[in-house]
């Protein structure tokens, strides 16, 4: 069970041993149900949530190898996003690297995993800036900026604090398909270089 309230960790640590009474105290005025179960908890622990800038390259220049996952698009975990965007990375990469054919030098794999982060880049950005401000609308204390979210989520308008009911974020977020993607990078890429031919195994 994971439960987010505002950072009170001494500076410089990112892990610490919690003190259970607070954590209880912290949710004494929910609905019943929270309580009772956090009253079966024997043990707790803090740990930080950071905010990371993206990485301006995720792969070697040599081709040997790439990164994804959090190693390269860290996201808090507001959108329960984090694992799905690395299965997609490791999807494209999947996808790119099955499409070719012919030796595979290294700067014909070093080509390849610049087109996974061309293709990746956007739409991680895009999850890691919905997860940022997914964790201020959750957190907003009682007042004007809680009643506007609370009036948006009632009227169901863009930039609903539910991700997975906004009209415009919700189709962007599980409506992405590898094979389309890859499909138009792999377009352009038979345009401009012959020998990357495709080939399905």
């Amino acid at each position: 069970m994971v439960l987010l309230v505002p950072d009170d960790i001494p500076e410089g640590q990112n892990v610490t041993e919690g003190n259970i009474e607070e954590m209880r105290a912290l949710y004494k005025d929910w609905d019943p149900k929270i309580p009772k179960l956090l009253s079966l908890c024997e043990s707790v622990y803090k740990w930080r949530l950071c905010i990371r800038p993206g990485m301006e390259s995720w792969s070697h220049p040599s081709g040997a190898f790439t990164m994804l996952g959090d190693a390269v698009h860290a996201t808090l975990p507001y959108l329960a996003s984090g694992a799905g965007m690395s299965l997609e990375d490791g999807a494209v990469l999947g996808e790119l690297f099955s499409r070719f054919s012919g030796p595979l030098t290294p700067q014909k794999k070093f080509k390849l995993l610049d087109i996974y982060q061309k293709i990746r880049a956007p739409r991680t950005e895009m999850v890691v800036e919905r997860g940022n401000k997914q964790q201020w609308l959750y957190h907003l204390h009682d007042g004007p900026e809680q009643r506007e979210r609370d009036r948006v989520m009632r009227a169901g308008e863009d930039g609903d604090a539910l991700a997975w009911k906004d009209r415009t974020f919700s189709p962007l977020l599980l409506g992405w398909t590898v094979e389309r993607e890859v499909d138009q990078f792999w377009r352009a890429l038979e345009e401009t270089d012959g020998k990357m031919s495709r080939s399905r195994l």
